[in-house]
């Protein structure tokens, strides 16, 4: 008997994964799946003896029932259900054999944006601060490259901002991105700031996990660039685990880059260690950027780092790259290095003496998505790890320009800071000092409103 249920539980879950879900979507599933118990009911209350005429009345009730509510729930109810789409317009709904895949339209007039929803929880949209954090995780690696970078992979096509980026740099030659949902790049078109990637020939967009997408094929990329869902999603951790960074690390040409998003509300301070040294282990190059007040991106190579102020200066001017920097508040190369929080050394210090991140031992999956005022604790303590960086062929002039954005980054920081610690007192202050320095900036701008 214990076989019979083991054999009929595994062909449930090939049948509903694999047939039902796709052909007939999660509603009509249910629905199917409750007239069938609701059949199954009837006959043993049919067949048994001594069932009380009450009780197969009452089956045959529930029974019709369950066909009524099958057959009438709308197939969009569950997507109805997100928690952004109670305050929004749902613009796209999707079911599959990987997951289920929505994009609901928040906000109002100039803050109108997209957000992508994933197995029903919220992943990424086309905001401005998903906007900047997204461009510079593909342009700025590229900027800083030592070489003369003429490929790039991305793992995961959310939005598509990030590959949208790509094409933005004038250099590559092979631009490549693995996802594993079609509907993810079937919604595309629907956010903007993607340069319409998905539909661009100029990206080669490959239906797999990006994992198996190293494994299976043996091409080196001078830039791995990583957005994943955040690491305490099911089935992610295995995207940032030491055992994933060996892997990007022997996909990489001589001076190649990986560069992995960060995301900082979605970890307690212990997890974001974890994820360091994962990373740190495998890179004996490794640097910290701050791409975004949510957000921070680590670079790693297994050669050294240098930022040429020369080299990223002449790249940054490229007309496609400048502007779509320009768009997100980061108006030049000073700016853009403005950016950089520590090397190698400041990451051991906050790592310290964490365990890593493995496959076998994920340690952080299945944690809580969002952590509750986690960023006001972890912003900080890697913030405290900031040094000047190691720029060649700066001039005083440059050092002071970067200066100069950096202290007014930071003081943005700090203003957001207070907002999430519900001071108004002392985010008004700090961002009228930040926006009477750089009222023009996109990026302050969309916090203050125009």
């Amino acid at each position: 008997m214990v076989a019979f249920n083991t054999l009929g539980g595994i062909i449930g879950v090939m049948l509903c994964g694999f047939l039902l879900i796709p052909l007939l979507g999660l509603v009509r599933t249910l629905g199917l799946l409750a007239i069938v118990a609701a059949g199954i009911g009837y006959c043993a209350v049919r067949k048994g003896h001594h069932v009380k005429k009450g009780r197969r009345q009452a089956v045959i009730a529930i029974g019709l029932l369950s066909i009524v509510v099958a057959v009438f729930t709308p197939v969009s109810k569950l997507a109805n259900l997100l928690p952004g789409a109670r305050n929004g317009t749902l613009a796209f709904y999707e079911e599959g054999r990987g997951g289920t895949v929505a994009v609901v339209t928040q906000g109002k007039g100039q803050k109108m944006f997209q957000r992508l929803y994933i197995q029903g929880v919220s992943n990424t949209g086309d905001a401005m601060p998903s906007l900047r954090y997204m461009r510079i995780q593909a342009l700025l690696p590229l900027l800083i490259h030592n070489g003369e970078p003429r490929s790039a992979l991305v793992i995961g096509f959310g939005t598509g901002i990030t590959a949208g980026a790509l094409t933005r740099y004038p250099g590559l030659e092979h631009r490549v991105v693995a996802e594993l949902l079609p509907s993810v790049v079937k919604a595309a078109p629907l956010f903007k700031g993607n340069f319409n990637a998905a539909a661009d020939p100029a990206v080669d967009v490959r239906l797999r996990d990006g994992r198996q997408e190293l494994l299976r094929s043996a091409q080196l990329y001078d830039l791995i660039t990583l957005e994943p869902p955040p690491p305490s999603a099911a089935g992610v951790v295995n995207l940032y685990s030491r055992d994933f960074y060996q892997l990007a690390a022997s996909r990489l040409e001589k001076k190649g880059l990986v560069a992995q998003w960060l995301p900082l509300p979605t970890q307690n301070i212990d997890d974001s260690r974890s994820l360091v040294r994962s990373f740190l282990d495998v890179f004996p190059y490794a640097t910290l950027w701050t791409s975004e007040f949510h957000e921070m991106l680590l670079v790693g190579s297994m050669e050294p780092i240098e930022l040429d102020v020369g080299k990223i200066s002449q790249r940054f001017q490229q007309d496609t790259v400048r502007s779509t920097l320009q768009d997100v508040g980061i108006g030049s190369a000073a700016a853009l290095l403005a950016t950089w929080v520590t090397d190698r050394a400041g990451l051991e210090r906050f790592a310290a003496d964490a365990l890593p991140v493995t496959d076998d031992q994920p340690r952080i999956e299945y944690a809580p998505w969002v952590r509750a005022k986690e960023i006001s604790r972890v912003l900080p303590a890697l913030l405290d790890l900031r040094q000047p960086p190691p720029l060649l062929n700066a001039d005083a002039g440059f050092i002071e320009r970067m200066n100069v954005h950096q202290q007014r980054l930071m003081q943005f920081y700090r203003a957001s800071l207070h907002a999430y610690d519900g001071d108004r007192d002392a985010w008004a202050r700090d961002i009228r000092e930040v926006m009477r320095g750089d009222g023009g900036n996109p990026y302050y701008r969309w916090f203050v409103g125009d």
